[in-house]
C-alpha cells in the first residue's frame, strides 16, 4: 500500500512500523486499538470467532471497534454468529458473497506438527 501511495502503518505482536502521515493501519486482530475512532474496519478470517484459543480477539474486535462500518471477511460458517452479534447491539447486517478469483491450493507444511497450510 505504501508503494502505491496509500500510507499505512503496520502493527503486529512482533513489530510496529509507523509511517509518517499514514491514513490506514494494518494490524493483527489481537493488536487492534479499540480505543480509537475509525471510519471503516475490515476484519479478516471472521470464522476464527469459533476458535477456542484465539476467538476472543475476533469477538473483542467485532464488539469493541469504534467505527462507522465494519466489514468482515471469511468463512460463511460465521455468518449467523456475526448476524446475531449485530442484532444484539442494534447494528445493521448485510451479507454479500463473492466468487473466488483464484484457486485455493493446499500444501504440506514443513513442520514436526502434521497440518495443512493454505497458500
Amino acid at each position: 500500500m505504501n508503494r502505491a501511495g496509500v500510507y499505512c502503518n503496520l502493527v503486529t505482536g512482533q513489530e510496529k512500523r509507523e509511517v509518517p502521515f499514514a491514513t490506514h493501519t494494518s494490524c493483527t486482530v489481537e493488536t487492534v486499538n479499540i480505543h480509537r475512532d475509525y471510519d471503516v474496519a475490515v476484519i479478516d478470517e471472521i470464522q476464527m470467532l469459533a476458535d477456542s484459543q484465539r476467538g476472543f480477539a475476533w469477538t473483542r474486535a467485532l464488539h469493541g471497534l469504534r467505527c462507522k462500518e465494519i466489514h468482515v471477511c471469511g468463512g460463511l460458517e460465521a455468518a449467523n454468529l456475526v448476524k446475531a452479534f449485530a442484532a444484539d447491539v442494534g447494528d445493521d447486517f448485510e451479507l454479500r458473497e463473492y466468487a473466488r478469483l483464484s484457486p485455493l491450493k493446499y500444501v504440506r507444511c514443513l513442520s514436526s506438527i502434521r497440518r495443512l497450510c493454505i497458500t
